[in-house]
């Protein structure tokens, strides 16, 4: 693997795009995407009938799925209409929780609260599974992946909403769950990053709850005002929705698609993108929030207000760090089972648990 060649196929990248790409990570797209279609390209409701045909196989480019002591799963009850979600709670080995070191004096471990990706619309539990075995092994910590109701059944706020209630349910069953409540953190990638980002918020201003250690923000996005109903993006802040227009897996026609069925394409489109809990730079305030942890691809369109949004927070006196990897596209974190950039992201993801979760 390791060539900087494009490929035919209905999805072939342009040579200005594939050019700036990790020679790996194009190879990957060319074998795996560059000839089939992506859910965007049709309408959803073709797409519900045959999920398989329209995703990109990250099973075959996913990194180990290690075994855990267990993977419950609970149902959770929400509220934005009533309902439920799931959440599955991962629990390390016993030679992961020695190795971790990170067992209080209880026996109690910390938490990491995950939330998939998908643009609002797509994505479940399976989303994120690798990812979150290994992070739970590796680190010897508890993770919860949440998993949310989705547009365009539920758009905005009804996933964020699930997404705080899931948050608040893993405090109230702490005890239940062997979970160290004063060692709680969230993380999620790209629409995951931005529930994990409005958490953080909401947190923030619940006194009952005790304050998170962490937040670890995937490709996330952080301001949805100015991604258009259609076409090219002909204003605003953010440089990398013109130079990534045409970006691999994640176009800023696939974000159109996406954020229209999320936030609608009538006269509440505006209200819904300007609220804090779609596009969290906008929250009236960034201070005391848990440290952030951003970690964004170069070729994506989502960069540049990831770059704001971690200036914001250090303006605000909110501890940040940004991790840009080079070269890589938007599902980059998801193919460790072959992209060294892919490793290099989980190995930083381990390190950043067990920095925030050391007794």
């Amino acid at each position: 693997m390791g060539s900087r060649e494009t490929s035919g196929g209905v999805n072939a990248l342009r040579p200005s795009v594939a050019e700036r790409l990790d020679p790996v990570y194009l190879d990957i797209y060319n074998n795996y995407q560059a000839g089939n279609l992506r859910c965007d390209q049709v309408p959803y409701e073709t797409y519900k009938t045959d999920k398989e045909a329209y995703s990109f196989p990250t099973h075959k480019v996913t990194g180990p799925r290690p075994e855990v002591a267990s993977d419950a799963i609970y149902r959770v009850p929400v509220s934005h209409p009533e309902g439920e979600v799931e959440v599955q709670v991962y629990a390390p080995t016993s030679e992961a929780v020695s190795s971790g070191g990170l067992a209080n004096s209880e026996g109690r471990l910390p938490a990491l609260v995950n939330f998939h990706g998908g643009g609002f619309v797509i994505g479940d539990l399976k989303s994120d599974e690798p990812l979150v075995r290994q992070l739970c092994q590796q680190a010897g910590c508890i993770v919860v992946n949440a998993d949310y109701r989705t547009a365009p059944e539920f758009p905005h706020p009804t996933s964020v909403l699930d997404s705080w209630d899931a948050l608040k349910w893993v405090f109230a069953n702490a005890d239940k769950l062997n979970i160290d409540p004063t060692r709680i953190a969230v993380s999620g990638l790209s629409a995951g990053g931005c529930i994990a980002t409005v958490l953080s918020i909401l947190a923030r201003d619940e006194p009952a709850l005790p304050p998170l250690k962490l937040q670890i923000l995937i490709v996330p996005l952080f301001d949805v005002r100015y991604v258009p109903v259609e076409g090219s993006c002909k204003e605003g802040p953010y440089e990398s929705y013109v130079s990534n227009e045409f970006a691999p897996m994640l176009p800023l026609s696939r974000l159109v698609w996406f954020y229209n069925y999320w936030l609608g394409t009538g006269p509440e489109r505006e209200d819904r993108a300007k609220d804090f809990r779609a596009s969290p730079l906008l929250a009236e305030s960034h201070r005391n929030l848990a440290p952030a942890s951003i970690r964004s691809a170069e070729i994506d369109p989502l960069v540049s207000e990831a770059k704001v949004y971690h200036d914001k927070l250090l303006a605000a006196g909110t501890q940040s760090k940004m991790k840009i990897y080079k070269g890589q596209g938007h599902t980059f974190p998801q193919w460790d089972g072959q992209n060294p950039g892919s490793k290099e992201f989980v190995n930083d993801c381990i390190d950043d648990l067990k920095e925030a979760f050391k007794l």
